[in-house]
């Protein structure tokens, strides 16, 4: 018999596909193909910032020598900004631009930007490869409301100005059944604030479910709540987490 799984996975924007849509969700197929049942499902929603707000805030461009990325959604909200205005988009293309993650780097190179720090994977390791540069001014954080401290943490107190500008907002959901109504054998956490949802979901048993994470930051997050952890994806890549599974399963 198959181990069920379920992923907490909201998608990165929009125009992403939805989760939970077969070959569409590549963390689907490549669980199914590892030998898993899968279920996907949403623990959050997101509002955006105005455009002409982060347009009033984040110009002129020449405030800041580059400028970082964690999620892709903060890219979204950065290319509905500046869309309508050529010049502010090759104004920006100029500088610096950090990005964790190939989410958030593809998204961006979709809008014409060539993102480094990709491979870190977490928000602590792409600090200290900011450090490493000569930015040689200050930086600009495009990010969440639920953003975790470290990254602009460490950047400051190494002497990088950092300035941040919450571009979105993000609300957990409650979720109020187990998908199919079948209790799963794993649970994955995307996020921190994937774990947050499941906590606040009424009626929702988790006696005899193995959780896993998608890097330390969330499993930090659940085991700082007394949970245990007994898979985590090396990479925030769907290989990745489909051999932590396998290899704890």
């Amino acid at each position: 018999m198959k181990s069920r799984v379920l992923l907490l996975r909201s998608g990165d924007t929009a125009a992403d596909n939805p989760p939970g849509q077969g070959a569409a969700c590549p963390w689907e197929a490549a669980l199914r193909a590892a030998g898993f049942e899968v279920a996907t499902r949403p623990p959050l929603d997101f509002e955006y910032e105005a455009p002409e707000t982060l347009r009033r805030l984040a110009n002129p461009p020449n405030r800041y020598a580059g400028w970082i990325f964690t999620s892709s959604r903060a890219v979204a909200a950065f290319g509905k900004a500046v869309a309508a205005n050529a010049a502010e988009g090759n104004a920006w293309r100029a500088k610096k631009v950090f990005a964790v993650g190939p989410r958030t780097a593809a998204a961006l190179r979709s809008l014409g930007y060539e993102p480094e720090g990709e491979a870190t994977g977490s928000a602590e390791p792409l600090a200290r490869h900011i450090l490493k540069q000569a930015v040689g001014g200050p930086l600009l954080f495009l990010c969440g409301d639920r953003r975790r401290d470290a990254l602009p943490a460490i950047l400051r107190e190494a002497g990088v100005a950092t300035e941040e500008i919450v571009v979105y907002r993000t609300r957990l959901r409650t979720l109020r059944a187990w998908p199919g109504h079948k209790k799963p054998d794993w649970v994955v956490f995307f996020s921190p604030s994937g774990f947050e949802a499941l906590l606040q979901s009424p009626g929702l048993s988790l006696e005899g479910i193995a959780f896993a994470a998608l890097g330390s930051a969330t499993a930090e997050a659940v085991r700082a709540q007394g949970f245990a952890v007994r898979a985590v994806a090396e990479a925030p890549a769907p290989e990745a987490l489909a051999q932590a599974l396998c290899k704890a399963h």
